[in-house]
């Protein structure tokens, strides 16, 4: 296995609450995928959900390296399946960038408290 990339965020979760607000179903559209608004409104504290998701774009953005290929947020999804960790999934232009880089998987850990979200992020060469 080789590491071909590291990322790493933290966001205040009344930021990404403000941005919300402010902006709406606007925002949610442009940085969230559907099914990660789904997610995160299901919880009482989906402020935290959304600044974890925020994180978990930044940092996998930071790890390949892939700000001026063309890449959405909402190519970057951050997957939670049940008695699983977190996972990111890549579409759209993220997918074809890692292609082209060698990425063949991301590692995530992300973290959240009342304040603060982080994500740190790992993108190999290696498929498990």
């Amino acid at each position: 296995m080789t590491i071909l990339g590291i990322g790493t965020e933290i966001v205040e979760c009344v930021r990404i609450a403000k941005m919300l607000e402010t902006h709406g179903e606007q925002f949610l559209d442009r940085v969230y995928t559907p099914n990660e608004v789904e997610y995160c409104l299901k919880a009482a504290n989906a402020n935290q959900y959304f600044a974890t998701r925020w994180a978990a774009k930044e940092a996998t953005m930071k790890a390949m390296r892939c700000r001026k290929q063309g890449v959405k947020w909402t190519d970057i999804e951050t997957v939670v399946r049940q008695g699983e960790g977190p996972t990111i999934a890549l579409g759209g232009a993220a997918a074809i960038w890692a292609e082209q880089i060698g990425i063949e998987k991301i590692h995530v850990s992300l973290a959240t408290c009342r304040t603060h979200a982080t994500a740190y992020v790992i993108a190999t060469d290696e498929l498990h």
